[in-house]
């Protein structure tokens, strides 16, 4: 018997990884708190979503594709931006994308595809959504080099790490020797201009029922020291009120698998970067299965 069967027992996945095809309802909330003075600012969109996963030998292909986006605000000065944000998702709505055994994300497969979709919609829709031609040159510029840097800007997406989980790995059975922990992750800082957070998933709660497997993963920061002298710091220097100990950065994930196939049958995201308490950004998100209409 090997040391880590020993201490872990065998290898067992707790998660069985078969092609399933779902559709599902994305709900996110961006909410932005800059001031006292002021109230906190809203975003909210609900995304209709087609998740499509096959396996093949030791790699997982994902094929996400947006079926539908609607967004709301109550703040007026938001209401342009939100809109334009909507449109700009309208541009590619098919991502194809090929993961290891484990979940975690190699590749984008079909950035031809995507830069196709893009001198389309520029040629035939910016003028509609961008009218100013300022407005039009900026967008090119940042969405060309965004496309340039697409494969690494997507690994930072909290929505794609929600919809894209890296958890095929975990292994039963778990005790009290057992720890999991995700590779590297980063986001960058909403509140720190040129700030990224790094950061790992780990696993903090794991239940079986049945068919089910329920597991929830808290984030463990990485460059705190460094992004405290880095930025953080400079942020309070001028602040009588508000001490760096009331810095905060989370990202809390839950899921409900399907453990015969490795489906997600609902899951939530909870991430918040806080300086203090009047300045702060949290993104809450809610995927669940599409519910049938009769």
């Amino acid at each position: 018997m090997s040391i880590s069967n020993f201490f872990f027992g065998e290898n067992i996945p707790l998660l069985q990884l078969e092609k399933f095809s779902q559709e599902y309802t994305l709900n996110v909330e961006n909410i932005f708190l800059m001031g006292k003075e002021n109230s906190p600012i809203s975003l909210k969109t609900s995304s209709e979503l087609l998740l499509d996963q096959q396996k093949e030998s030791d790699l997982i292909y994902n094929r996400i594709n947006l079926l539908e986006i609607t967004g709301n605000t109550e703040d007026h000065t938001m209401k342009s931006f939100l809109q334009q944000s909507l449109a700009l998702a309208d541009i590619s709505r098919n991502l194809y994308i090929k993961r290891n055994a484990n979940g975690k994300i190699l590749s984008v497969e079909n950035t031809e595809e995507l830069w196709k979709s893009w001198e389309e919609w520029k040629e035939n829709k910016m003028v509609t959504v961008f009218p100013e031609e300022k407005d039009q040159i900026k967008l090119v510029a940042n969405y060309e080099k965004g496309l340039k840097s697409f494969e690494g800007e997507l690994k930072k997406n909290l929505q794609y790490i929600l919809l894209l989980p890296e958890v095929y790995s975990l292994i039963f059975p778990p005790n009290e020797y057992y720890s999991f922990l995700s590779s590297p992750l980063s986001v960058r800082s909403r509140l720190m201009q040129g700030g990224e957070y790094s950061y790992q998933l780990k696993l903090v709660k794991l239940e079986e029922e049945n068919n089910t497997l329920f597991v929830e993963f808290h984030s463990v920061l990485n460059n705190r020291a460094e992004l405290i002298k880095s930025h953080i710091k400079k942020l309070y220097e001028n602040e009588k009120e508000f001490t760096i100990d009331q810095f905060e950065f989370s990202v809390k994930t839950k899921y409900n698998f399907e453990k015969s196939t490795g489906k997600i049958m609902n899951a939530e995201l909870h991430f918040i970067e806080k300086m203090h308490e009047h300045l702060a950004y949290r993104i809450d998100m809610d995927l669940k299965i599409k519910s049938i209409e009769n």
